[in-house]
């Protein structure tokens, strides 16, 4: 049995990289899915190759860090799709990147609404329709840089997917029994656009130690394809688990890209 046959699933960031991947493997599955990103040609690429495959899918260009622009979108979604039953908030930045002293501060607070406060609002608004059918599948991406100190000289994208696995464990737990289950994924260290944005940037921007790692990572073929953390994601959404923070490297990360 597919239980994600027919489901619509909703992909934040889903243009490029992880997002990209992810829509493309839900698609494959069965799933009807909306990609949501903020440049239209990536959204309007990845829809054409979903609805190739003979599944529908929609395009939504949207701003994260606007609230009335995510109730708008959501609300263009269910008019198109019907009920998201798969929330995906794979949408997030890695700006601003520099020290405490040196980043806008503005420029932080942005960083939190995207990558913590959007997917929090996706959530809230996805949930009603989930747990009327009873049935909901939600997962948060996240990154190794929400644990321990976080990753040097970014600690609006760190402090905020810290955030996010909060909110993924205390969802969970409030949503226990309901048949909705909330999780969070570590994809690990991927071939991404971010990934050659960071490498780019002055080392006395991102710091010895970053640069050191992400340098090494790319020179040494190391990163891993978008298709693979993706393989992790729908495998995760066919499951019961909730409140789980997975990683890609993990025990039950490896036994899930497995299956």
């Amino acid at each position: 049995m597919n239980e994600l046959q027919e489901k619509v699933a909703l992909v934040t960031g889903g243009g490029r990289g992880i997002g990209r991947a992810i829509a493309l493997a839900l698609a494959q599955t069965g799933c009807n899915v909306a990609v949501l990103a903020r440049t239209q040609g990536e959204i309007e690429q990845v829809t054409a190759e979903i609805q190739a495959t003979g599944r529908r899918s929609f395009a939504i260009r949207s701003d994260l860090s606007d609230g009335k622009a995510i109730t708008h979108a959501f609300a263009a979604i269910t008019e198109e799709l019907g009920p998201i039953a798969i929330l995906v908030n794979n949408a997030g930045v890695v700006e601003p990147i520099g020290s405490i002293q040196t980043i806008d501060p503005d420029a932080w607070a942005q960083a939190i609404d995207i990558n913590l406060i959007a997917a929090f609002r996706w959530m809230h608004a996805c949930l009603p329709m989930m747990l009327e059918r009873g049935w909901g599948r939600i997962i948060n991406i996240s990154t190794g840089a929400a644990t321990g100190t976080g990753m040097e000289n970014s600690s609006a994208y760190s402090t905020s997917k810290a955030g996010l696995e909060m909110l993924t464990r205390n969802s969970a737990a409030e949503l226990r029994e309901t048949g909705v289950t909330v999780n969070a994924v570590h994809p690990g260290a991927v071939d991404t656009a971010m990934q050659a944005h960071i490498r780019g940037l002055p080392i006395e921007q991102v710091g010895q130690q970053i640069y050191d790692r992400f340098k090494g990572l790319y020179e040494q073929g190391t990163l891993l394809e978008p298709s693979q953390p993706a393989r992790l994601v729908v495998n995760l959404l066919r499951g019961e688990s909730t409140g789980k923070i997975v990683s890609i490297y993990d025990q039950q990360g490896q036994e899930l890209l497995k299956q």
